[in-house]
């Protein structure tokens, strides 16, 4: 005969009941607090959140990334990723996705936004399963401002270390970067056993431009006796304001005769611009070139002056004319 309850059983029977439907109920409210604690962590974050399947599909998604793409919240659900992601294909997004673990990955990439524009992205993602499906939980940030700062800061580095090396009136290398430019270029001349030459040219009777024409017309000459230089120049060559009217030239892997020939260019070049310093004018300007070939394991010094001497040789010879070694 099966036992009755007494009162006392089913009263300490209830209250059980009521203990298990208290904690379960406890347990709902923590469990709700928690949800929206982390709704509202996602949605006050100041990065962009996106949930996606490892389908590419939007689960879930904070406001902030909307935001940065510039959907609602509604278009962002209907999106797959690769339709965003401006740097991989959609077979590389595939498998980042399905490669995902909770170990988490960080990356830089490029999102596409629904205008067309592109922004930098700094990608933060992990997997993980939630009701059996596999779910990779990215934060995204915005660095394009970032960016933008590195990009200006290295283009400002630049211009200060050409402003270091470079002539402000011809944008010819200046005289400090031609020495140690020459060394580079010896070094590289005695290491593979290749010829290097040495252009030194000063300009013709400068002075008297100047005292007849005054500083700034000289001036305008200097600037565009540079432009016409660098028009000479091949991709290997380097030329210099060395000081004053007084220029150089480091031609690399040129031998003698091919030195001399790109003097003789140069001096022509120089002689066809046509400056006109007053009205009705138009004034020719002429320089004296000395050429000089390194000669193995020399000192660079010892180079300079061979081709200044001879710069000097062309001036005592009459002028408007190249000298060089093989002429002595």
């Amino acid at each position: 005969m099966a036992h009755k309850p007494t009162y006392e059983e089913l009263e300490a029977q209830v209250l059980r009941l009521k203990d298990a439907e208290r904690e379960l109920r406890e347990m709902e409210e923590m469990l709700q607090d928690k949800i929206t604690l982390w709704q509202l962590l996602i949605e006050q974050s100041k990065d962009g959140i996106v949930v996606l399947d490892e389908n590419g599909s939007v689960y879930a998604a904070n406001k902030r990334f909307a935001e940065m793409l510039g959907y609602t919240e509604e278009e962002l659900r209907r999106l797959k990723i690769w339709e965003w992601d401006g740097r991989l294909s959609k077979e590389q997004l595939l498998g980042n996705l399905r490669r995902a673990n909770t170990s988490g990955h960080s990356l830089e990439t490029l999102h596409r936004c629904k205008n067309g524009a592109i922004i930098d992205v700094e990608l933060s993602y992990n997997g993980a399963l939630y009701n059996g499906r596999k779910m990779v939980f990215c934060v995204c940030r915005d660095i394009s401002a970032r960016k933008r700062m590195e990009q200006e800061l290295r283009e400002s580095e630049q211009k200060y270390r050409e402003l270091c090396i470079v002539d402000g009136l011809t944008n010819l290398y200046n005289a400090r970067h031609f020495h140690s430019h020459l060394k580079m270029e010896i070094n590289r001349a005695n290491r593979y056993g290749q010829p290097l030459a040495l252009l030194f040219f000063d300009l013709d009777d400068f002075k008297k431009y100047n005292d007849v024409y005054g500083h700034v017309e000289g001036d305008k000459v200097l600037s565009r006796i540079g432009e016409v230089v660098k028009r000479g120049l091949r991709q290997t060559d380097s030329a210099f304001r060395y000081g004053g009217e007084e220029f150089a030239v480091i031609l690399p892997m040129t031998d003698l005769p091919s030195a001399i020939t790109a003097a003789e260019r140069l001096a022509d070049e120089l002689y066809r611009e046509v400056f006109s310093p007053a009205s009705g004018e138009d004034v020719h300007i002429t320089c004296s070139i000395g050429v000089a070939l390194y000669r193995p394991n020399e000192a660079p010094m010892s180079f300079v002056q061979r081709a200044d001497l001879l710069m000097y040789r062309a001036k005592s010879e009459g002028k408007n004319r190249v000298c060089a070694e093989s002429v002595l």
